[in-house]
């Protein structure tokens, strides 16, 4: 989870510093890290459950 966070504050920085080219590719990158580690907890989770 800290990509994501990492390449969204990268994301913000560039669009404050103006840098408009930058910003949709950090943006793609930090949502696939999130929908990546979204999808490893929901796994993780029902892996939990379904052993009890």
């Amino acid at each position: 989870m800290r990509w994501t966070i990492f390449f969204i504050m990268l994301a913000f920085i560039s669009a404050v510093l103006g840098f408009g080219h930058i910003i949709g590719g950090l943006a793609f990158v930090a949502k696939i890290c999130c929908f990546i580690f979204l999808s490893l907890f929901v796994g993780k989770l029902y892996k939990t459950i379904s052993e009890c």
